[in-house]
Parts: C-alpha cells; sequence; structure tokens
C-alpha cells in the first residue's frame, strides 16, 4: 500500500497520508486546496486522473463538469478498498457512474477501461492529469503510468484515424450490401460448401509470394486456396484456380483486385462492409457470395436479425490476412499455410509480380516518371527498418505482423521458404464438408430496431451502447469537416440523419 493512516485536516475532513509521512491533501482545508484542481480544463468530457487519496480533487472536478468522465488510477486494489472505507469523499465517488477506478499495478486494467470507455468521436481531446503530491511519492509508477497511457492512446488513436478515414466508406457499403443480400434472398441462394479436409492455403501478395507459389503450382490438389483480394489476380495470371477469395476494404480501388477471369466456383467471402461493387459484380454473375462480421456495430447489430448469422471474423486491427486466416478456421480446418504474409517489403518490391499495382502503375508511368519511381515513393512514404527475417516495414506493418502472431500463438511456425505454417489443435481433421447456409435476414425488423435506437440517441446527450452504431461516421464527419470545426454534437446529428436516410432506402 501507498497509504499508511488516515488523519483529520483542521477543518475536520479526512485525508490519506502516504508512507514518507506527508499527507496527500491540505492538512487545513482539502477541499478548498481541491478547488484549484484542472480549473484550466472545464468543459472536457473525458479525464484520467492519477492518484486518488482522498478524492476531493476529483469531486471538485466533477462539480465543475458534471458530463466529464473520468478514470481514476490508484496504486492497488488494497489502496482504494482502504480510501473507500475510511474517506466519505471516496465512497461517494465510487457511487458516480462517471468514475471508473483502475489499479496501475494490474498491467491489463488501464487498457481495458480506456479501450471499452474512451471513444474520441463522442469525447473529443482527453485530459491526463495528476495529484501532485501522488505523483512527489511514487514518481517512477508515475512516469511508467504515463508511458502506459500514451501506448493505449496510440492504439485507439490510430483505430479512430482508420474510423475517420473510412467511416463514411462503411456505412455506405453495409447498406448497398444489405441491398445486395436482400435481392439474393429473393432468389432463394444455396448453401455454401467447403472441403475442409484439404489443407488451406491462404495466399497474400507479398514479395516472397514470386517462390513460394511454386509450391502451390506442384500441390495445387493438396490445397483448398483461400485468397485475399490482394492475391487473387496474382492466382489468377498464374492459372492457379482459386477456391474462395476474402476482401475487407471499403475502398473502391480494391475492387480492382478482382478484375481478372471470372469462376463461378470461387467462393467470394466479403465483409458487409467491403466495397459493394465486389457484391454486386459477383451477384449479377450468379456467383458464390458469402457476406461476414469483420466487427463493424452495424454488422454486430444486424447480426441479431438473422437465422443463420454472419459469420464473426478477427481482421488484427485491418488486415486481410487474418481475416482469411481466421475464416479458415471457422471453417474448419486443421492445417494452414499462408503464403506471401511477408508484412514487409523484400528484394526491392512492395508486392508479388502480377498484383493490381502492375497494372495501375504501368498505366500511369511516363519517359520522367516510371513504375520504379511509384513503387519507390510507395514503400519510402513511411520511415523503414528491418525485421528479423530482413524485411523492411514501416510501424503499420510492424503491427500487422504482431497481431498474427498473438492471434495464432504456439500454433504458429515460420517455414524457411518463407510460409507460415500452423496447426490447430481444436479443428480435427474433417470428413464432412462445412456448411454455410443463406443467412436468412429479418430486414422488416432490423429496420424497425435500428430507426428505434436512433431515434433513442436523437434524445439523449451522453453515450449509450446504441452510441456505437454511429461512432464511426460521426469520426468520419468529425475529420470531414474538420476546417469548419463541426461540433461532436453537429458530427452526432448529421451521423443520425445519414443512417436513417440509408435505412429507408434498404
Amino acid at each position: 500500500m501507498i497509504y499508511t493512516e488516515i488523519v483529520q485536516a483542521k477543518n475536520e475532513s479526512l485525508i490519506p497520508i502516504f508512507h514518507s509521512g506527508k499527507a496527500a491533501h491540505s492538512k487545513y482545508n482539502p477541499e478548498r486546496e481541491a478547488q484549484n484542481f484542472l480549473t484550466q480544463n472545464d468543459g472536457i468530457l473525458f479525464a484520467i486522473i492519477i492518484g486518488v487519496g482522498g478524492g476531493y480533487h476529483i469531486e471538485s472536478f466533477l462539480k465543475r463538469n458534471p458530463s466529464c468522465k473520468i478514470i481514476a488510477l490508484e496504486k492497488s486494489l488494497e489502496d482504494l478498498n482502504f480510501l473507500k472505507e475510511k474517506i466519505p469523499c471516496v465512497k461517494r465517488l465510487f457511487e458516480n457512474p462517471n468514475v471508473i477506478f483502475c489499479c496501475a499495478e494490474d498491467s491489463s486494467d488501464l487498457e481495458k477501461a480506456l479501450a471499452n470507455n474512451y471513444f474520441p468521436a463522442y469525447y473529443g481531446n482527453l485530459q491526463i492529469a495528476c495529484l501532485r503530491s501522488w505523483a512527489d511519492e511514487e514518481p517512477a509508477l508515475y512516469k511508467s503510468l504515463i508511458e502506459r497511457i500514451n501506448k493505449c492512446l496510440k492504439k485507439i488513436s490510430v483505430d479512430y484515424s482508420t474510423q475517420a478515414r473510412f467511416g463514411g466508406l462503411w456505412q455506405k457499403n453495409f447498406f448497398c450490401n444489405l441491398h445486395t443480400l436482400k435481392k439474393m434472398q429473393e432468389i432463394d441462394c444455396k448453401p455454401i460448401t467447403i472441403d475442409a479436409s484439404k489443407k488451406a492455403a491462404i495466399i497474400a501478395a507479398g514479395p516472397s509470394l514470386d517462390k513460394s507459389i511454386e509450391k502451390i503450382k506442384a500441390e495445387r490438389e493438396k490445397y483448398f486456396t483461400i485468397a485475399t483480394d490482394t492475391g487473387y489476380k496474382i492466382l489468377s495470371r498464374h492459372k492457379i484456380k482459386v477456391d474462395a477469395a476474402v476482401s475487407i476494404d471499403p475502398q473502391y480501388l480494391s475492387a480492382e483486385h478482382f478484375n481478372a477471369p471470372f469462376d463461378k466456383d470461387t467462393i467470394f467471402i466479403l465483409d458487409l462492409a467491403a466495397n459493394h461493387s465486389i457484391a454486386k459484380f459477383v451477384y449479377e454473375k450468379k456467383g458464390n457470395l458469402l457476406f461476414i462480421n469483420g466487427g463493424h456495430p452495424l454488422i454486430s447489430f444486424a447480426s441479431a436479425f438473422c437465422k443463420n448469422p454472419f459469420v464473426k471474423t478477427n481482421s488484427g486491427g485491418g488486415t486481410v490476412s487474418i481475416a482469411a486466416l481466421d475464416f479458415a478456421i471457422q471453417a474448419g480446418f486443421s492445417e494452414i499455410e499462408i503464403f506471401g504474409a511477408d508484412f514487409g517489403y523484400s528484394g526491392g518490391k512492395p508486392y508479388a509480380k502480377g498484383s493490381y499495382l502492375d497494372d495501375l502503375y504501368c498505366k500511369k508511368q511516363r519517359r520522367v516518371d516510371n513504375w520504379q519511381n511509384a513503387y519507390t515513393s510507395l514503400m519510402f512514404r513511411s520511415r523503414l527498418q528491418a525485421n528479423e527475417r530482413g524485411f523492411l516495414q514501416n510501424e503499420l506493418m510492424k503491427s500487422y505482423q504482431d497481431s498474427l502472431e498473438v492471434f495464432l500463438g504456439p500454433n504458429l511456425t515460420y517455414s524457411k521458404e518463407k510460409i507460415y505454417e500452423c496447426r490447430i489443435k481444436d479443428n480435427q481433421k474433417n470428413e464432412k464438408p462445412r456448411v454455410f447456409y443463406p443467412i436468412d435476414f429479418d430486414f422488416l425488423n432490423f429496420k424497425k430496431a435500428l430507426e428505434e435506437n436512433l431515434r433513442t440517441l436523437e434524445k439523449e446527450e451522453k453515450i449509450m451502447p446504441q452510441s456505437a452504431l454511429i461512432l464511426p461516421y460521426t469520426a468520419f464527419c468529425l475529420n470531414k469537416n474538420a476546417e469548419n470545426k463541426m461540433s461532436t454534437k453537429e458530427a452526432k446529428k448529421l451521423a443520425l440523419k445519414t443512417i436513417l436516410l440509408y435505412n429507408s432506402k434498404i
């Protein structure tokens, strides 16, 4: 524990004493002292306060900012229980739903609290503050907490940046793909069958695929090939049959990956928020189409209205290779090899030969600006470092690699041929094919429930569970209107109006 006893101040308020013998607050009037805490930051909606002490500084701040959500950090659970039991002010704070208490000694406590409660699209900028006496008592712990907080906020910032960039596309694609799903239900689509008795080959488009693809050619009959969107065209150019193809990218350019000869036997596995032109193309060709749930709040909400819910897949923060891998696991494959998942550049190339970028850059090249310049600009747009395999990678690629390795853990190995291999112990060798039945989506009740939830959000200022439905689009609105300094309230209103409009058009 950081505290040893509780004493009375001159005004009879109770204050905790540190191990050093110093008081956490003024020994005369801790409430009056607390009035000066964070006085320059009134109006903020989210704060992290390090050091609970007697809680007077937190209570004073909340009186000025009653709508603010606070994560209050203390050294240990034992300290928190001690303060709660002895000091009435701390006990009152425990009863306040806007205050979340965390222990510094629990490495995951803070991370979970931030990930589950801090939404930049709603709360805006976050304020970090510390009880000065606490920081003086535990300087090393204070420093490490600041580092941990910044690390968590960096991850949240990446997620928010992704929402700000793609929130509009995700929402548009979601409703457009629902429209395609509605057409599919009208023609009574057949179930999709996957033979999981083979070995699954996940094919990404990293430069190592130029060599490792020869293994797929030589042993084609052993594999059920699952191409990522970037790997689809490459396999097609090598005359390798694609059993399934996966895409989670909402951008229009992702449709270019599928500009290759169409095979009616290929199963197209698309996130419900992926670019809708791909789903439209497959539907019009009478191909096999299977929608999945990559985690967007609208898709998760929609899943409750399916007789056969969308398959929920992990994408490791947005990489299609992990989405394809997770689908293979859920389809029942026990042996999986992952080709071209380099998460970096090698041999002076960002992609294997035959990718969509070959077409794109060759079309745009000029005598003084050829395709080599385009590839160089792409690769060196951010700082690169060599990883343990000799690939150059930026920070984002490193995070994707880490996500894959954490996702599979001890099941994953890396071969000399630069191929990831994994054995899924929970999946026994499947002699029976895995069948994915049509979704059977209840459009009428979905539309009704979505509108009811959105109408509820219109009436409420505070964040609610339903707020998740509009957060990605709210982030998009804030980013798009940054120069006009759109407020969170205005962005929320625009997001609600837009979703209601889309909903009425299904």
